[in-house]
């Protein structure tokens, strides 16, 4: 009878051998997860910080501007045959309006229909989300507006990517180099009229040729403007973020 040699085995691995694989693969995941979840977060962090960026520019961008033909809207004390007479007076109109979400600043992209002709104030008609084909007569551009605004209000629904409604609330000189927001979003502290928001020589507020505010980006999901009529801003919540912005003279 032959006899078989203990050294002998088949090809496998025993149970020991099996358990410090296992070890050091989740030694090896700990060591990959401690590294790579932190970086993904910052490139995210840096990502959102761009986009937010983005947005708060294209605001920003907007204010400076008067565009042909604009119209001041209802209100605007300071319009002459309903237009705005400078950018400051189109900042300070807009702020005022964001005392509520129904009438205050949205900011959006949309496709452009550039084969149509430019309405009055310079920009093309949208080209709706049902035959919107890329690079098919139409080109991508954002804009800031009133919600209400009568030119835009019907294609904010034709929307590409997120809307966001703006709040706008000013920053005081609180005393001893000190800033605080208004009480209420939409208040200009010392003038209800552009016109009336100077300063003289001897006066002690320096603030007659410039407005800082504080911008708050609420995402609109719906973008459906009817949803946010009688609506508070408390009501939706807190703002996606936040950014100092400025308009003067």
């Amino acid at each position: 009878m032959k006899l078989l040699s203990s050294t002998g085995r088949k090809g496998g691995f025993t149970l020991m051998e099996t358990l410090l694989a296992i070890g050091l693969v989740g030694v090896l995941l700990s060591m990959f997860l401690t590294v790579f979840v932190p970086a993904r977060g910052m490139v995210q962090q840096a990502l959102n910080r761009q986009e937010a960026e983005r947005i708060a520019g294209i605001l920003r961008a907007e204010m400076s501007i008067l565009r042909p033909d604009e119209q001041a809207g209802e209100g605007a004390t300071s319009a002459s045959d309903n237009q705005f007479l400078s950018p400051f007076d189109k900042g300070f109109f807009w702020l005022q309006h964001s005392r509520t979400p129904a009438n205050a600043i949205v900011v959006y992209s949309y496709r452009a229909d550039t084969t149509k002709s430019q309405r009055a104030d310079g920009t093309y008609p949208t080209v709706p989300a049902s035959r919107n084909v890329p690079g098919q007569g139409n080109q991508l551009v954002s804009i800031a507006c009133p919600l209400n605004d009568p030119l835009h209000k019907d294609q904010i629904k034709d929307a590409v990517g997120p809307v966001f409604l703006v709040k706008m609330t000013q920053i005081v000189d609180a005393g001893g180099g000190k800033f605080e927001l208004a009480v209420n979003p939409g208040s200009i502290n010392g003038a209800n009229s552009p016109d009336k928001y100077v300063s003289s020589p001897d006066d002690k507020n320096p603030w007659g040729g410039v407005v800082i505010y504080r911008a708050d980006f609420y995402h609109m999901s719906p973008p459906n403007p009817a949803r946010y009529k009688g609506k508070s801003w408390k009501r939706l919540g807190r703002p996606m973020f936040s950014v100092n912005l400025s308009f003067r003279r």
